[in-house]
């Protein structure tokens, strides 16, 4: 792998005031690497000191001709690429235990709802209509939608992740911008966003064309990590959700709340959950060990056992935390629907 310096730099541009209400942000992190897939570049985060706000957002943020440059390496580029390959089917065959294994103890502690509730972007209980996944990524989302008798569709400004969807699925995606799409509107049963909206320039302009493409009685599901979380209480700069340079803003679920309310919709559930917590504190604590022992990413992909448990532990410890905060889980969910 190339050293980072070897790479084209990222052009940055400066954004002092909040996107969302215009106040004045204060810095919140600074001098942040991406640890995780090896982007390159030094990044900070301010945060809205307004209280009926409280955003973080990425400062200075990659200017959007060059925000390609942070995807290179990242995962939906990495797993196309090792389609096929024995380490990467080895991961794939081992990932799928762990996860059948949590499956198991899921039910005993009280998890399995909400993981069938997150696995199914709490469609299971709608009936089948004509989807839009919005950051489709590598479509696997969109493909067991389709097997459940769901007309499907995607878009991805990521070509790579696009194309691999295509090739593995067969789904006919659009790479690009959910505007240059041009659907028309009223068009939609349901749009997901899975972990998309934290990557978007125009957050608010993107809402808006969702409610353009939504029938009138449509379903909008969005899941985002959530700033409040446990997990970002503990690990401070090096939480797995702030993500930097590709996470462009972060919103608490009191701004995501206003923000669907800006834009026309009229949420109907919104809360937070500790079903992906594993991921979100095991990759915590290798960008804290990657951070102090300098290495420039992306982290070590070596398969341990161990640190897996340790993260299955520590995702069961905060569902039970829940309980008595319940908006502290790692990911926001919100399920809305066009006002009026």
């Amino acid at each position: 792998m190339e050293p980072v310096e070897s790479r084209p730099q990222m052009r940055t541009v400066e954004r002092l005031t909040c996107p969302l209400c215009g106040s004045s942000g204060t810095l919140f992190y600074r001098d942040l690497r991406d640890c995780l897939y090896g982007a390159p570049g030094r990044w900070g985060f301010r945060r809205c000191p307004n209280p009926q706000c409280g955003l973080l957002w990425l400062d200075p943020a990659p200017v959007a001709e060059d925000i390609a440059l942070a995807y290179q390496r990242y995962f939906t580029h990495l797993q196309s690429a090792q389609t096929g390959s024995s380490f990467a089917d080895l991961r794939s065959r081992l990932y799928a235990c762990y996860r059948q294994i949590l499956r198991v103890t899921d039910f005993c502690i009280g998890l399995r709802k909400a993981c069938r509730a997150v696995e199914e972007m709490c469609l299971g209980d709608c009936p089948p209509g004509r989807l839009l996944d919005v950051g489709c990524g590598d479509g696997a989302f969109l493909h067991r939608m389709q097997q459940r008798g769901w007309e499907v569709a995607g878009v991805d400004f990521d070509a790579a992740a696009v194309a691999a969807a295509r090739q593995r699925y067969g789904l006919e995606l659009f790479a690009g911008d959910l505007h240059d799409a041009h659907f028309p509107a009223e068009n939609f049963d349901a749009v997901t966003l899975n972990h998309v909206i934290e990557h978007l320039y125009n957050p608010l302009e993107t809402l808006q064309e969702i409610r353009r493409v939504l029938r009138p009685r449509g379903l909008l599901v969005l899941v985002t990590p959530n700033p409040d979380s446990f997990g970002h209480q503990q690990y401070g700069a090096d939480w797995f959700g702030l993500d930097p340079p590709r996470h462009l803003h972060l919103f608490r679920p009191a701004n995501l709340q206003a923000l669907l309310e800006r834009t026309g919709f009229r949420v109907r559930t919104l809360h937070t959950t500790a079903v992906h917590a594993d991921v979100f504190l095991g990759a915590s604590r290798s960008i804290r060990q990657a951070r102090r022992t300098g290495q420039s990413g992306p982290v070590s992909e070596r398969i341990r056992p161990l640190r897996a448990l340790v993260a299955a532990l520590e995702r069961y410890g905060e569902h039970l935390r829940l309980r008595r905060s319940p908006m502290r889980g790692e990911e926001i969910i919100v399920t809305a629907q066009p006002a009026g």
